[in-house]
């Protein structure tokens, strides 16, 4: 089904991949759009709180998703409105993994699924001053007017895919990628498990009132992910070893690291010789951090460290900051 394929984007509750609230679904057929579905979710139990980082981003609440269904059910009717064609999305690592992390909390099976990235595909294709989405939509001319809507989000996928590809003058994915020297990647099947029956998440207050001592704790703990062999070598941050130093106001640091790894770079807890990139958030005190000087000596003796701000990271990933 080379000439049919589905742009799709998935917003989640919270940090964790599989913590799904709502997808859009965009398909496209012989190059035109033929069909759309979207929903909102109710996330796997055992990630169903929502984080006010989340909710701050795409506007979803845990209230909004008490009538909505289960990801048991938006999981086949996703796989049915592909119809076996490819999946296409911007910064596909993300939706990707949200599509099977949400499988393996509840235990479904998911089968192999051929992928293509429309933020890879706009760095190879486009000179822009970055590839977020709202960027890109507006180059190629797609009026994008609810950005973090899943359902608006997937269109301008759609459209960017459409618009790159009358740009390489090819007609279906196959050609498009390799057009643009990109492969299509595909996601390995995963098997059936058996969830263990969990007891009730803590209320979603619980999270809303942790200290950030705590929240640092939590960071400090989780390991790091390893940088992603499907990253776009082209991309900002590709083989570059990033540190956050302070809070972010778009995401929590797992969350960070996360995408850092997804882009190809290397999410680091401390400031050493070998750091590329340096995020400055906001301190507990509201001067430098520790690693924020550590940085600043480390070039003051000739290192060369990119010292941005959260604004900055989100850019680079190809994200909204906001």
């Amino acid at each position: 089904m080379t000439h049919t394929w589905t742009a799709i984007d998935f917003e989640t509750a919270n940090a964790d991949r599989g913590s799904v609230c709502a997808v859009g679904l965009v398909r496209v057929e012989e190059g035109r759009v033929v069909d759309r579905y979207s929903t909102l979710i109710r996330p796997p139990e055992q990630v169903s709180f929502f984080s006010r980082h989340n909710t701050a981003v795409h506007g979803i609440t845990a209230a909004d998703v008490v009538g909505a269904p289960t990801w048991h059910s938006v999981r086949d009717r996703v796989l049915e409105f592909a119809q076996g064609g490819a999946l296409v999305a911007h910064n596909a690592a993300f939706d990707m993994g949200a599509l099977r992390q949400a499988c393996a909390h509840t235990g479904q099976d998911l089968p192999a699924l051929d992928y293509a990235c429309t933020l890879a595909l706009s760095r190879r294709t486009w000179d822009l001053p970055d590839h977020r989405l709202p960027t890109v939509c507006a180059h190629i001319g797609h009026d994008i007017t609810q950005h973090h809507r899943a359902d608006a989000d997937a269109e301008a996928a759609a459209h960017i895919m459409l618009a790159a590809m009358r740009g390489y003058g090819t007609t279906s994915l196959p050609e498009l990628v390799r057009a643009a020297r990109m492969p299509l990647r595909k996601a390995e099947a995963i098997a059936a498990a058996v969830v263990p029956v969990l007891a009730a998440p803590a209320p979603p207050r619980a999270a809303a009132t942790e200290d950030r001592f705590s929240r640092w704790q939590q960071a400090a703990q989780a390991p790091l992910p390893e940088p992603s062999p499907d990253a776009d070598p082209a991309g900002p941050l590709f083989g570059r070893t990033v540190c956050v130093s302070g809070d972010l106001a778009a995401m929590d640091k797992p969350e960070v690291w996360k995408r850092v790894a997804e882009a190809g770079g290397r999410p680091a807890k401390n400031v050493t010789k070998k750091t590329d990139v340096l995020v400055v958030g906001d301190s507990d005190h509201g001067g430098k951090t520790s690693k924020h000087r550590q940085a600043e000596t480390y070039i003051a003796k000739g290192q060369r460290i990119d010292i941005i701000t959260g604004s900055e990271l989100m850019a680079r990933l190809g994200m909204a900051s906001a």
